[in-house]
């Protein structure tokens, strides 16, 4: 069961890769006019009840958290930085990460990961260092560069260098402030956990794309040609881009923390 954390961390860094570019229009909404003839009729208001927890992360072990006592969301940095680079077996593979506002950056990214777009402010990670290549065919079509892929080498290696059994100690010990953050974003209601499992069908769902990725420049930022693939969320782009053998790897850590998160039954 301690391995559950693997997946999780996969999309932590899936999410690094890419920032999906996309303009939405605003909608045009009609105003209409009505009369209520007196007495004034009131509508009663029936509120819905929040939805049951799915999959209830475990709960701290009273041992650990009488030696290690949370702390508040608010300094929670410091605490973050030092758990994690505890589990990193390569010093400077922890440098990828940036730990200010961590948890709270952290949540925001995953809560977006099924939309259009990321809001770029809240990474919590460097970006890739080299820069984006593209191959121009002789009818001068745009394709993604497989050249590309090794840009994200840091991060697998990242992922494979984690001490998970650690990793699911500190996720457990931490995991209340996960959820505060969440609740502090507009969910006082919803459980960041059953979030978190819904995200990650998301990604699993994305199509593997093996073949040669034609790409469109309209304007600045490139864009998928195939409209099928321009249509998915930034998430599943995300694992396009990254290339098809890295986008394996991830979809079976990914799997593996489904798995695992769906069969909880506390922390042993």
């Amino acid at each position: 069961m301690n391995k559950f954390i693997l997946g999780l961390t996969a999309s932590v860094f899936i999410v690094a890769l890419f920032y999906a570019f996309y303009l939405r229009q605003p909608e045009q909404v009609t105003p209409v006019s009505f009369e209520i003839s007196p007495p004034t009729q009131v509508k009663q208001v029936i509120e819905e009840a929040p939805p049951p927890i799915q999959y209830p992360a475990p709960e701290v072990i009273a041992e650990f958290e009488s030696v290690k006592p949370l702390p508040i969301l608010d300094e929670s940095d410091s605490t973050v930085e030092e758990e994690f680079k505890d589990v990193v077996s390569n010093t400077s593979l922890s440098e990828l990460l940036l730990f200010k506002t961590f948890i709270r950056n952290f949540v925001v990214i995953i809560d977006n990961l099924t939309a259009k777009m990321l809001p770029q402010k809240y990474y919590f990670f460097r970006p890739p260092g080299a820069k984006f290549m593209v191959k121009h065919s002789e009818n001068d079509d745009i394709y993604l560069d497989p050249e590309n892929f090794q840009r994200y080498d840091p991060f697998v290696n990242l992922i494979n260098s984690l001490d998970l059994d650690r990793l699911a100690q500190i996720y457990t010990y931490l995991y209340p402030l996960f959820q505060e953050a969440y609740v502090e974003l507009g969910y006082p209601d919803r459980y960041f956990n059953d979030r978190l499992i819904e995200v990650i069908n998301t990604l699993l769902d994305t199509k593997d794309v093996s073949g040669p990725v034609k790409l469109i420049q309209p304007k600045v930022y490139y864009k998928f040609a195939d409209p099928e693939l321009e249509a998915l969320n930034a998430g599943q782009k995300v694992l396009i881009r990254i290339g098809p053998q890295n986008t394996t790897l991830i979809k079976a850590r990914l799997m593996a923390l489904k798995v695992r998160l769906t069969a909880l039954n506390g922390y042993r």
